[in-house]
């Protein structure tokens, strides 16, 4: 995979964050003006923004952390509208963090780890994107980050991953489901060229994998969903 730059990295593993909506149940964001409503994204932001501005079930999210997603954003639109759009691109980089930390809290809690050589893998294939030792310093400051801190947002980005890799996996479809892909289209199962389809049984697993896959954008964000409805989450933006 290519990464231009660590926040575009990031979006394959973090657009759950895109399922998670108005503020969930024990946010400290501003009280909306009726009840049910969302507050406005855009309204302004607190200044001078907070170190803090954000807490995951006690787990602190900093304001360094959430701006250079903030600025990738920004950096997308006009100068003339920078002022006006940052309000709501710095809210929603901060509302992919908070999904961020809520998918590393659940990958620890049960057990999953990202494998050191995937890690150092995307490390180098990185720093072979940036050769010379200036390119790379220029690279990492744009993150915000020196080697060390960026080699542990590798890592984080990969036990995200694990985790949204187990829960595709894991997923129980149902044999009624599984039934209907099949007779879909029985020849697309099985060795490709076969005179006649194969027997559904001999082909369950395949057809079920199959499932998972075409379905796994929605399997991950129904875990979001499931994360951020048990979550304590505060927000100071």
């Amino acid at each position: 995979m290519r990464a231009r730059h660590l926040v575009a990295s990031l979006a394959p593993l973090l657009l759950l964050a895109s399922c998670s909506g108005a503020p969930a149940p024990g946010s400290a964001a501003a009280t909306p003006e009726a009840p049910g409503a969302t507050p406005d994204p855009s309204r302004p932001l607190p200044s001078p923004l907070p170190d803090v501005v954000a807490r995951v079930n006690g787990e602190e999210i900093h304001a360094w952390q959430i701006m250079p997603l903030a600025k990738a954003t920004l950096d997308k639109v006009s100068v003339a509208e920078r002022d006006k759009r940052k309000p709501e691109a710095v809210r929603s980089a901060l509302d992919v963090f908070v999904t961020r930390e809520l998918l590393v809290q659940e990958a620890l809690a049960r057990g999953i780890h990202a494998d050191d050589g995937d890690v150092e893998w995307s490390y180098d294939q990185l720093r072979r994107e940036h050769p010379s030792d200036a390119a790379w310093a220029e690279f990492l400051a744009g993150q915000g980050m020196d080697p060390q801190s960026f080699r542990a947002e590798l890592r984080i980005q990969r036990t995200i991953a694990a985790l949204a890799a187990e829960e595709v996996q894991s997923f129980k479809v149902p044999e009624s489901e599984a039934r209907a892909a099949y007779q879909t289209n029985p020849k697309g199962f099985g060795p490709p060229g076969a005179a006649e389809p194969p027997p559904f049984e001999s082909v369950r697993a395949e057809v079920e994998q199959s499932i998972r896959q075409y379905k796994a954008d929605e399997i991950q964000a129904a875990l979001v969903a499931r994360l951020r409805a048990r979550a304590k989450i505060e927000l100071f933006l």
